[in-house]
């Protein structure tokens, strides 16, 4: 079952209208159901993190969207300053552009998908978050918690 699961992973992220692309990363939308997604396609640098986050961010304002997946699966290592700006910045400000609900696709590799996990927790802690997190093994079913099908 597992396996058959992870095949339409792909084509999920297909059905989704590409708003913008480049080589560090895809930004999508499902109109229908008000979400953006972005889809990393090669492990960033902070000042690359910080230039898709600001398109993600003028890309919510602008589409008046309250629901946004970030998918991580092939980013890598956070770098100690990206992690710093993610907790005490960037989810600070995904609050203030209202944003509701965040599903998150962690990379499989266990240290970074704790330095993911690490950066959620102190964002909490200080307060920083608003809206509902949850974090998902593949964008499938990140979508289908999104769309509102499943807890």
């Amino acid at each position: 079952d597992f396996s058959r699961n992870t095949a339409p992973c792909y084509t999920t992220m297909q059905l989704l209208e590409t708003l913008y692309q480049n080589d560090i990363s895809r930004i999508s939308t499902d109109r229908q159901h008000g979400i953006l997604a972005n889809t990393w396609l090669r492990p960033v640098e902070h000042d690359e993190m910080l230039q898709t986050a600001e398109k993600i961010s003028q890309l919510l304002q602008e589409s008046e969207t309250d629901k946004l997946l970030l998918s991580a699966l092939v980013i890598g290592k956070l770098l100690p300053q990206t992690k710093e700006w993610l907790s005490t910045t960037y989810y600070k400000s995904l609050s203030e552009l209202g944003l509701k609900k965040l599903a998150r696709v962690l990379p499989e590799n266990v240290f970074n998908r704790l330095s993911f996990e690490a950066v959620i927790t102190r964002a909490e802690a200080i307060g920083a978050v608003t809206f509902e997190v949850r974090n998902f093994t593949n964008d499938a079913d990140a979508l289908r918690w999104l769309r509102g099908y499943g807890s």
